[in-house]
């Protein structure tokens, strides 16, 4: 059997190839029958060789870490494990610690993480990747039921939506009836809405560009009370108008390679409220960093990256329940050898084609 896959083999160079699935599981993990690979901003800077410089992966490599597949095979003690069976239809944590490092027993970043989508392509049978539609899964991966009855478009935004439970609730610690800012309207930031919506947030103020308006509206179908133009508005002003002089209890960044936002946020959060950094600068430092307003204001500031087991849950409960229109985040379906168009298209380097969520459907 072989499995059809994009292998990003340089910067911006994919090669299709049909490389052989192993015939049996590796001992205690699991084959997937890969349908669907979602994508968001790291998969940009993966293909530009981003990921690579900054000693993330290397070339070649299968992309796609936001993964959704059916069971092919698991051994005795892999079906123990998960308590799944061959068949079963599940979403794979792209992310997989070890679980025993010193880091990882304190909740912190472990020291020998299995990252999918950015293991190469020499190291055993190479299918570690979502651009591919057979894939091999660690033992130590966190796999989880889904849904049979779901799209796979759907059912693939379990990944941006845990990341929004993630930062507005576990580190943002949002309360109900509380208010909250989420500076950027992409993938992450309407997660972020959903999540507040979810957790029954009094005020949720969304910001984007004038260019993406159309996710502002999304936003607000998802349950934004407001949502600013950055460009056309002094958000720290319309923050301040909005909650009488108060300030919001919560700010989530989600905007990538932007400094203005961090700024934004300090203004805009309340005396003693918080602030969620979820938004990669690209390794470069602030400018100017108004320390002493953070200090004065005893503002609590975290930075998020990835999200949690627990994120990942409250995702797929909220997809599977269907009562919110979260349908509207997915823009584009794409088969595997449009992935590299695709990709250009999410980074917004195809013009008249904005894009939100793009999902790779796999066919075998």
């Amino acid at each position: 059997m072989k499995a059809k896959a994009a292998v990003l083999i340089a910067d911006r160079t994919f090669d299709f190839r049909e490389l052989p699935v192993p015939d049996a599981p590796p001992q205690g993990g699991a084959l997937l029958r890969v349908e669907g690979c979602g994508m968001c901003g790291s998969d940009i800077e993966q293909y530009k060789g981003g990921t690579a410089k900054a000693g993330i992966g290397a070339f070649p490599v299968i992309p796609g870490h936001e993964i959704l597949g059916r069971i092919q095979s698991l051994d005795a003690a892999g079906a123990r494990r998960w308590d799944l069976a061959e068949g079963d239809r599940v979403a794979v944590h792209g992310l997989a610690p070890c679980g025993v490092c010193p880091p990882c027993m304190r909740g912190a970043k472990c020291v020998d993480a299995f990252y999918y989508g950015f293991r190469s392509l020499s190291d055993g049978s190479g299918l570690w990747g979502g651009y591919g539609n057979y894939m091999e899964i660690a033992p130590r991966t966190k796999l989880y039921r889904i849904a049979d009855d779901l799209s796979v478009e759907d059912a693939l935004l379990f990944n941006p939506f845990a990341a929004g439970f993630d930062w507005v609730l576990r580190l943002g610690r949002l309360q109900v009836g509380q208010s909250v800012l989420i500076l950027g309207g992409g993938q992450r930031g309407l997660a972020s809405v959903l999540a507040a919506k979810d957790a029954g947030a009094s005020q949720i103020i969304v910001t984007g560009l004038r260019r993406d308006a159309f996710k502002l509206e999304i936003a607000r179908q998802f349950g934004a009370t407001h949502s600013l133009i950055a460009e056309e508005t002094d958000v720290a002003e319309a923050i301040a108008e909005l909650t009488a002089g108060r300030g919001v209890d919560l700010v989530v960044d989600t905007t990538p390679n932007a400094f203005q936002p961090v700024t934004d946020a300090i203004k805009a959060v309340r005396h003693g409220g918080r602030i969620v950094l979820g938004g990669i600068k690209g390794h470069k430092d602030m400018p100017a960093f108004p320390v002493d307003e953070l200090l004065m204001k005893q503002i609590e500031m975290i930075g998020a990256l990835s999200s949690s087991h627990w994120g990942v849950q409250q995702a797929i409960r909220l997809v599977e329940e269907r009562r919110y229109p979260v349908h509207l985040m997915h823009t584009h379906s794409v088969p595997i050898q449009d992935v590299e168009k695709a990709i250009q298209t999410l980074a917004g380097e195809i013009p008249d084609d904005p894009a939100l969520h793009i999902s790779i459907i796999h066919t075998h």
